[in-house]
């Protein structure tokens, strides 16, 4: 199989030496210079609770991309999809399939204008994983991932997706069921993320404060009232669950948001709070707590922007 992941962030570096392993034709893509160079010429480096190991994996600029390849795994940031999709137009051909294991709601229509819907799959992974370097991630933690095809009903690619990630060592799954799996790992993030970003901690102190466990309640709450009202009809103790697995075995990661507002990047609440917040709106459910969360994170991305000027 030969795979291009589409952001070589945390995640995207996470799940290319998964698919490296088990013997696929890997290449990382980011804008990030830096870290393809540092990639290209020692490896990446992968540091997980069994150890540290040095993966000899391809890395390229997206204008470097010409071959055509049979998957692309899309880890960018969701505001980003268009445009880096189209800077690696040359590598999407009439079999390629696309797989978005980004955070939020809609990515599933926002690969659709890019190959025929049956060639569309969605996923979403609770695995952490942080950048350490340039060409460096760490992830110390359980996790499972899942995935679907988002249109059709032919699973047997997406099967070969959940053998190929498994075998190289990121447990996978198919589940029909996906699309509640993306509105719970959305409203999971909507909570947690915030939280961490705005008190610039991660889940462990989060855990060990009444105030905050008060408000992680809160708000998965609403977000569980707004998927049911939107025909989503999950199960919500799982994603109360995952905030004290998030708590204590992830104690110490660094969410994506926290790590943006760190970089002074925009974060992807817009996709997350933004998204569940206009869902309930549109069914007149009321989301007072991750609304909150979600302004406040915008004043934080103001403060950036007033700090670059």
């Amino acid at each position: 199989m030969k795979v291009a992941v589409l952001g070589a962030g945390a995640m995207g570096c996470l799940f290319g030496a998964a698919f490296h392993r088990a013997g696929a034709q890997v290449t990382l893509v980011d804008v990030n210079r830096g870290h393809i160079d540092a990639i290209n010429a020692d490896g990446l480096e992968v540091d997980l609770r069994s150890g540290v190991e040095r993966l000899p994996i391809a890395a390229a600029l997206p204008n470097a991309l010409t071959d055509k390849v049979d998957l692309v795994v899309v880890f960018t940031k969701t505001f980003h999809t268009q445009a880096a999709l189209e800077g690696i137009s040359a590598v999407i051909g009439e079999h390629t399939h696309l797989l978005s294991l980004q955070n939020g709601l809609g990515n599933d229509k926002r690969l659709a204008g890019f190959v025929s819907d049956e060639r569309v799959l969605v996923g979403a992974s609770m695995l952490p994983s942080d950048m350490v370097g340039p060409g460096r991630i760490r992830s110390h933690g359980e996790g499972y991932s899942k995935l679907y095809p988002a249109f059709g009903k032919d699973t047997s690619f997406a099967l070969e997706v959940c053998e190929t990630l498994t075998s190289g060592g990121l447990e996978t799954v198919l589940d029909p069921k996906i699309h509640e799996v993306i509105w719970s790992k959305a409203i999971f993030n909507a909570t947690m993320n915030p939280l961490c970003a705005l008190t610039r901690r991660t889940p462990g102190f989060l855990g060990a404060n009444p105030e905050s466990r008060a408000t992680i309640r809160a708000a998965v709450a609403e977000g569980i009232a707004t998927a049911h009202a939107n025909g989503v009809m999950l199960d919500g103790q799982p994603i109360y669950d995952l905030t004290e697995v998030s708590m204590t075995d992830h104690a110490d990661h660094e969410p994506s948001m926290l790590q943006d507002l760190h970089a002074g990047r925009r974060t992807e609440v817009d996709a997350l709070n933004g998204a569940i917040v206009a869902a309930a709106k549109a069914k007149g459910v009321a989301a007072p707590v991750l609304e909150t969360l979600g302004n406040l994170v915008k004043l934080e991305e103001a403060k950036l922007a007033d700090a670059a000027r």
